[in-house]
């Protein structure tokens, strides 16, 4: 009880009037815009060619909802380097599951699972990294052979697992797919790490997601919306984290 309630403390020390105005400015913009325009009956109208059931329509509109708001929450705190970020992680990766199952989006699908294994992974990593006047993670940089090395698997993984992908059935735009697929994997281990580098691929991987998702063929609007706010939401956490990042990179050369 007494670890829980130091826990409590820190997560809630150190945020600024514009880290709270913007954790519940989207979640609210998130939550209306998501209630208006999931729609399971409009769905189901405007897409005929659907081999969902209504039921199961419906519950990705409601998932999808739900998703949006937990993960618009867990990125703003991934992005203050809060620990409490990973317990909306797992929700939001459990839920994300679910739905790129229903929507035939096997890449995502796959990231998904790997995200909720390193939900609990950064979790301990992170926990162990902590800086106790700030009460948020450390942030450093990656050396320069570093991102070569990690950008050449993202190149190559890119085309192998595109080319697999779209032997697939149903598998909609493999290349884009197989592209957010290895980057989230890259970025989750980068976040691990409390490297910088990651926002810059999250900028990436959110601009994809956004054409993917608004240009698929079923329940995903609420989700191209969540990912617009997270494009958003990563061009400020990139610019802040790069701050900090060169702060701690000064004193670690010391």
């Amino acid at each position: 009880m007494h670890n829980f309630k130091e826990l409590l403390k820190e997560e809630l020390s150190g945020w600024k009037p514009f880290d709270i105005i913007w954790l519940v400015g989207v979640s609210v913009i998130i939550t209306i815009v998501t209630l208006l325009t999931s729609n399971t009956q409009a769905f189901l109208a405007s897409h005929p060619e659907t081999t969902l059931s209504y039921q199961l329509v419906r519950a990705c509109v409601v998932c999808s909802i739900i998703a949006s708001i937990i993960g618009v929450i867990n990125v703003v705190l991934g992005g203050k380097g809060k620990l409490s970020n990973y317990f909306f992680g797992i929700i939001s990766a459990l839920l994300m599951i679910f739905i790129n199952f229903t929507v035939k989006n096997y890449g995502i699908m796959c990231v998904s699972v790997y995200n909720l294994v390193m939900q609990f992974v950064g979790f301990s990593s992170w926990k162990k990294n902590m800086n106790k006047e700030t009460h948020e993670v450390n942030k450093v940089h990656m050396r320069p052979n570093q991102r070569v090395i990690w950008l050449t698997i993202l190149a190559i993984g890119t085309i192998v697992l595109g080319f697999i992908f779209k032997r697939l059935p149903n598998e909609n735009k493999p290349f884009i797919d197989a592209f957010i697929t290895v980057a989230q994997v890259i970025s989750m281990i980068l976040m691990v790490k409390m490297y910088a580098e990651q926002w810059w691929l999250w900028i990436a991987i959110n601009i994809a997601s956004i054409y993917l998702f608004m240009t698929s063929r079923e329940v995903t609007l609420s989700l191209s919306l969540m990912y617009m706010v997270y494009f958003v939401n990563s061009i400020i956490m990139c610019i802040r984290w790069e701050k900090e990042a060169r702060a701690n990179d000064k004193l670690l050369e010391r």
